[in-house]
C-alpha cells in the first residue's frame, strides 16, 4: 500500500512539476482576469452611455431655450428697427411722435414703455402718456445703460427693474439706439416685458433638478431661474468653468454635472444649462459599481493565493540560478549551474552555461574597446562639468524676476538659452571656434549679471581661424576656475581675456585673468593631475578629451604667479 502510495505520488510529483501544467494555472488566472476586466469594460460602457444620454438631452434643452431666446430677441429687433424707421421719415413733425410712440406701444403687447431721451438723458416723449417720468437727472447713470456701446446701431441691456415711471416696477429688458428726428439727437429706449421670457426659463427643467440660465459676453449673470437664492448668497453659481469655452457640452472636472453652451450671435449672450449626472445615473451605475467592486476583491483574493503559490514553486530554480549568476558580479566566470526541475529550466541553465563561456571571449574584445569606452565617458563627464552653475543661473533669474528686473532676467535668460543650445549641439561633439567662443561669451555674460559686473571681460581672434573645428564645452571650465577661484577672492574688479592665435600648423586659445593665482605646489598638483585622477575634473576633463580626439600632441598649459594672474594654454590642430 505504501509502495502505490509511493507510485501515485511520484507520477503526481512529475505531472506538478511539468511546466504544461503550471501554464494551464497561469491561463486559468488569466481567464479570470479576462473576465473581470469584462465586466468593469460593460460597466464603464453603461456609464459613459448614461453619460453621453445626459449630455445630449442638456445639449437639447439649451439648444431649444437658445432658439426660444433667438427668437425673442429677433422680435426685439424688428419692432425698435421699425420704429426706428417710422422715426427717421423726413416728414415727421414733433406733434407726430408721441401718436408714433402711442400706436407702437399699443400694436406690441410685450412692450413696457417706449420713450426717446434727449442728449442730456431727459426723457422727452414717452408711451403710455399715462406714465409720469421720475425725476431723475439722467438715464446714463443708470447701472443698465450700455455706455461703452452708445454708437452702436441697437443695443440689449441686462434685464432690471423698469424704474425711469412713477409707480412702474415691473421686471423688463431695455433696447437704446441713437436716433436722428429734424436734426434732433435722440436714443431709441424701448421696455420689453421680460417676465415671460424669465417665465419660460423657470419651467425650463433638465432631468430632475436641472435648469437654464443666461450670462453675457463678458460672463456676468443675466438671469437665473434661481435669481433670489444667488442674491441672497445662499447659492453661488461658478461661472469660471464656461469662461472662454465654446458652444458645447462639457463635463465638470468633478464629473458632478453636465453643461451646455449655446450663444446667442445677436448679443453675444450665453445659454447655459446646467444637469446632475448624479441623478441622471442614479441607482443603476452605484450597483454596478458595488457589484464590480465585490467580484473584484474577491478575484483579488483568489488570484493573490494562486499567485503565490505558483510564483514559489516557479521562481524556486531561478532563484537558484540567479545565486549563481551572483557570482559573476564577482568575476567569478567558473560557476555554472545545474537547474533542471523544469525542461525549460534545464535549456536556460544550459543556454546560461553557454553564455558564460561566450562572456569569456567577450572579455577579450572588451579591453580592445576600452579607448571608445574612455571617449564615451568623457562625454558623459563633459555634461556633469558643473550642474551648479545651471541651478544658481536658474536662481539668479527668479531673484531677479521677484524684484522686477525684466530686463536683467531677459538677458540672462537669453544667454542661457545660447548657452545651453551650444553645450547640447544635437548631440554632436565637434562645433566651430566661433560657436566655441560663443559658448564663453554667454557663459560670461551670464555670470557679469550674477556678480554685478565684479569684472570684465575681452574676446581676441583670428577671423581667419574661426571656422575651424573643435571638440565643445573647452573655455568655460577655465572661466569658471578663473571666476571662482581668482577673480571672486579679489577687492577690486578683475579682469578676463580671451585669445584665439594662429600658429601656423595649430591654434592657441588663451583664458588669462587678473585674479589671486595658483601657488606652485597646487600648479603642481594640477599639472600630475591632468593625466590622470589625482587633479580637478574640469582640468582633466578638457585636457584628456583633447588629446584623445586630436592626439597627444595637443593638451592645455598652465602659467600662474600668486598675486598676478593665472594664463591658461589650450593647443589645438588646424582642420
Amino acid at each position: 500500500m505504501f509502495n502505490y502510495i509511493k507510485q501515485v505520488s511520484s507520477r503526481w510529483n512529475k505531472k506538478m512539476r511539468s511546466l504544461q501544467v503550471i501554464l494551464a494555472l497561469a491561463l486559468g488566472i488569466l481567464s479570470v482576469i479576462t473576465i473581470l476586466l469584462f465586466s468593469i469594460f460593460l460597466s464603464v460602457i453603461f456609464e459613459e452611455t448614461l453619460i453621453n444620454q445626459t449630455k445630449i438631452t442638456t445639449r437639447q434643452s439649451v439648444t431649444q431655450s437658445s432658439i426660444t431666446l433667438t427668437n425673442e430677441i429677433a422680435n426685439m429687433n424688428a419692432t425698435a428697427y421699425g420704429i426706428l424707421d417710422e422715426l427717421k421719415k423726413t416728414t415727421l413733425q414733433d406733434d407726430q411722435i408721441p401718436e408714433l410712440l402711442g400706436t407702437s406701444f399699443r400694436l406690441n403687447r410685450n412692450v413696457v414703455s417706449i420713450s426717446l431721451v434727449d442728449e442730456k438723458g431727459k426723457i422727452s416723449y414717452h408711451a403710455p402718456s399715462q406714465y409720469t417720468p421720475k425725476k431723475i437727472e439722467t438715464i446714463y447713470d443708470q447701472r443698465w445703460f450700455q455706455k461703452e456701446k452708445r454708437n452702436e446701431q441697437i443695443t440689449f441691456s441686462s434685464p432690471h427693474v423698469q424704474n425711469l415711471f412713477e409707480k412702474n416696477y415691473q421686471w423688463v429688458l431695455s433696447v437704446t439706439s441713437p436716433v436722428t428726428i429734424q436734426a434732433e439727437r435722440y436714443i431709441l429706449l424701448i421696455d420689453y416685458n421680460f417676465n415671460s421670457l424669465g417665465s419660460y426659463f423657470n419651467k425650463v427643467t433638465i432631468g430632475k433638478r436641472g435648469y437654464s440660465f443666461i450670462v453675457d459676453e463678458k460672463n456676468r449673470l443675466i438671469y437665473h431661474p434661481q435669481q433670489r437664492i444667488i442674491q441672497t448668497n445662499a447659492k453661488e453659481e461658478k461661472l469660471d468653468f464656461v469662461k472662454d469655452k465654446a458652444d458645447g457640452v462639457y463635463v465638470t472636472q468633478d464629473q458632478n454635472n453636465t453643461i451646455a453652451i449655446a450663444t446667442i450671435p445677436s448679443t453675444g449672450w450665453k445659454v447655459i444649462g446646467v444637469s446632475y449626472l448624479k441623478d441622471s445615473l442614479q441607482e443603476a451605475v452605484s450597483e454596478i459599481r458595488k457589484n464590480t467592486l465585490w467580484i473584484f476583491l474577491t478575484l483579488a483574493i483568489l488570484i493573490t493565493l494562486m499567485s503565490i503559490s505558483v510564483s514559489r514553486y516557479i521562481a524556486r530554480p531561478i532563484t537558484n540560478m540567479v545565486k549563481v549568476m551572483r557570482d559573476v558580479n564577482d568575476n567569478k566566470f567558473d560557476v555554472y549551474t545545474h537547474e533542471n526541475r523544469f525542461t525549460e529550466i534545464q535549456q536556460l541553465s544550459g543556454s546560461y552555461n553557454h553564455l558564460i563561456d561566450h562572456v569569456k571571449e567577450l572579455m577579450v574584445q572588451v579591453k580592445e574597446e576600452q579607448e571608445e569606452l574612455r571617449k564615451s565617458e568623457m562625454t558623459v563627464l563633459q555634461a556633469q562639468i558643473n550642474p551648479h552653475f545651471l541651478y544658481n543661473t536658474l536662481e539668479s533669474i527668479l531673484w531677479m524676476s521677484e524684484r522686477g528686473n525684466n530686463q536683467g532676467a531677459s538677458q540672462m535668460v537669453a544667454a542661457l538659452g545660447k548657452l545651453l543650445r551650444i553645450s547640447l549641439n544635437k548631440g554632436g561633439n565637434y562645433i566651430s571656434i566661433s560657436q566655441e567662443l560663443a559658448h564663453a561669451q554667454s557663459y560670461l555674460t551670464i555670470q557679469q549679471i550674477r556678480y554685478k559686473d565684479h569684472f570684465h571681460y575681452s574676446i581676441e581672434a583670428d577671423e581667419s581661424i574661426l571656422t575651424n573645428t573643435t571638440i565643445k564645452i573647452i573655455i568655460q571650465p577655465f572661466l569658471e576656475n578663473a571666476l571662482y577661484h581668482g577673480i571672486e577672492r579679489m577687492v577690486d574688479e578683475g579682469s578676463i581675456a580671451i585669445r584665439v592665435l594662429d600658429k601656423e600648423d595649430r591654434i592657441l586659445i588663451q583664458i588669462e585673468d587678473d585674479g589671486v593665482g595658483i601657488s606652485p605646489e597646487i600648479l603642481q598638483v594640477i599639472e600630475e593631475g591632468k593625466d590622470s585622477k589625482k587633479g580637478g575634473i574640469g582640468i582633466r576633463n578638457v585636457h584628456q578629451r583633447i588629446q584623445m580626439y586630436f592626439g597627444k600632441e595637443y593638451g592645455i598649459e598652465i602659467e600662474s604667479e600668486l598675486d598676478k594672474g593665472t594664463t591658461i594654454s589650450i593647443w589645438l590642430p588646424k582642420s
